[in-house]
């Protein structure tokens, strides 16, 4: 039953990447102002839309699951959280190594806004 519980937080997770993207990029934009022409990230021309939606995939994700897996993850959820991690690090550090705190800095925001909700929620966290 444990392992469905995880399934299921890894699907609300990417649920939430599907909605939020454009959001966590938006952001990501506002602190960090793409350059327009050839220094920008993706070397094809794309829309402005669709560059926010991009950039936000990988912030949302990193947020989402440090955040719902700490609140609701129960046993080994750091194990789950740092193996489904791997796959936006990589995306991160081939982007944009330069800004790599900002997804590190939505992790840890994410794992201490999870850990509030599972020390003093713990009724909703079991």
């Amino acid at each position: 039953m444990e392992i469905i519980k995880k399934f299921v937080i890894l699907f609300s997770v990417l649920i939430l990447v599907y909605f939020l993207s454009g959001q966590f990029g938006n952001l990501y934009i506002y602190f960090f102002p793409q350059p327009v022409g050839h220094d920008s990230l993706f070397s094809a021309p794309i829309s402005e839309s669709a560059e926010s939606e991009l950039l936000g995939i990988p912030l949302v994700y990193v947020f989402c699951l440090s955040f719902l897996f700490t609140a609701f993850g129960g046993k080994q959820k750091y194990w789950w959280v740092g193996i489904l991690l791997i796959p936006a690090v990589a995306v991160e550090l081939y982007l944009d190594v330069r800004h790599i705190y900002f997804p590190i800095a939505l992790g840890i925001a994410g794992w201490l806004l999870g850990w509030v909700v599972a020390r003093f929620l713990p009724r909703l966290s079991n």
